[in-house]
């Protein structure tokens, strides 16, 4: 939960984004039993992401417009968050169906707040079914529909005109990242370019099949480097990185290409000192006539889509992973990073951009229902 006496002084004048000062950890009661339509699950895995400080901050969510209680009890409540979680179902409020859903049932869910705790109590019309209560599935209700509804609601690869379009991911080896790529270039069939910022990102993206691998803190030009091997341009640029890097993406797409925003993670880590690692971004490129410009926030998928056309996405986005034809690739120190005090070494290891990867926490089980 949220340091209610800092947030409230701090949060409207300079938005903080340092995970380690403006949160703390609390107990609270575990609920006896589940409200109506929704469940008790002890979450076993949590999944991190940029996500996570941009809603403690107050930018989405319930914090946008509603301090954290002061009073924590068993209930997720604003200042709760974590917005990936992987767990298995330990009881079934009224109205739940029973058909669908049972004790001991392994679950993933997203949501604003729900995963930062042992024990969270979630609607059900929030959970989805997975094979297994296990880490690589943090990285399937956010980060995966977010590569996956990113290139398909919005850049209409799945409908593309050509047989294979050509996609640029920035920050290529991150969690939603590496996602992207593996989306782009194993399910919908693209040529694909990634840009990363060390050699064992590199060996990441080679690993899954980056078709064009550029490390911009090797290279000399990022832009001449993927324009020559991209001469006509990417007809779908996926963006998680702002800056600069993400305004060479505008500079390279094709004429009617699609730039598709999801994030900037050279900002949403910086604190108020501006973006990191000099991707400062001077003046942004204006697209051309035909090229266009969107940010998809994954949550906004159902309403632009539609509910049935989400699910369908849903269900084959999570027949990709559950086949091995999209893999999730946990950056190797989320082994160590365990419990709720795992979460702090979990969001530093975030913040310095050094994963390779996704990266999670696990909880092992206590005493609870």
């Amino acid at each position: 939960m949220v340091d209610p006496d800092w947030f409230a002084t701090k949060r409207l004048t300079n938005r903080e984004k340092c995970f380690a000062t403006a949160t703390k950890i609390v107990s609270v009661p575990i609920p006896n039993t589940a409200n109506y339509g929704e469940v008790i699950v002890r979450v076993t895995h949590a999944g991190v992401q940029a996500s996570d400080v941009i809603q403690m901050a107050g930018g989405y969510g319930v914090l946008s417009n509603e301090l954290p209680s002061k009073e924590p009890n068993g209930m997720v409540q604003p200042g709760d968050l974590g917005c990936e979680g992987v767990g298995i179902i330990l009881k079934l409020g009224e109205g739940v169906n029973k058909k669908v859903w049972n004790v001991g049932q392994s679950v993933c869910f997203g949501g604003f707040g729900v995963s930062f705790r042992e024990i969270t109590m979630v609607p059900a019309t929030s959970l989805i079914k997975v094979p297994n209560a296990t880490p690589e599935w943090t990285a399937f209700p956010v980060s995966a529909m977010t590569a996956a509804g990113g290139l398909e609601v919005v850049g209409k690869i799945r409908n593309h005109p050509k047989q294979q379009p050509s996609v640029l991911v920035t920050g290529a080896a991150g969690g939603t990242g590496h996602m992207a790529v593996q989306f782009a270039k194993h399910v919908y069939g693209a040529k694909v370019a990634g840009t990363c910022g060390s050699a064992s990102k590199e060996d990441m993206l080679a690993s899954i099949g980056c078709d064009v691998i550029v490390n911009y803190r090797k290279s000399s030009s990022v832009e001449d480097e993927l324009r020559s091997a991209f001469p006509n341009g990417f007809d779908i640029v996926y963006d998680g990185v702002g800056g600069r890097i993400g305004n060479v993406g505008r500079k390279l797409l094709a004429p009617n290409g699609v730039f598709v925003g999801i994030g900037s993670v050279s900002e949403d880590y910086s604190d108020t000192e501006g973006p990191k690692e000099g991707n400062q971004m001077t003046t942004k490129s204006k697209l051309q006539k035909g090229q266009t410009e969107t940010f998809f926030f994954c949550p906004a998928g159902p309403t632009i889509i539609g509910q049935e056309a989400w699910a369908d996405l849903i269900d084959r986005t999570k027949n990709s992973i559950a086949s091995g034809k999209v893999n999730v690739c946990l950056d190797e120190e989320s082994s160590s990073f365990v419990g709720m005090e795992g979460l702090y070494q979990a969001q530093e290891r975030m913040r310095t951009g050094l994963n390779v990867g996704k990266i999670c926490v696990s909880f092992p089980p206590s005493s609870g229902p």
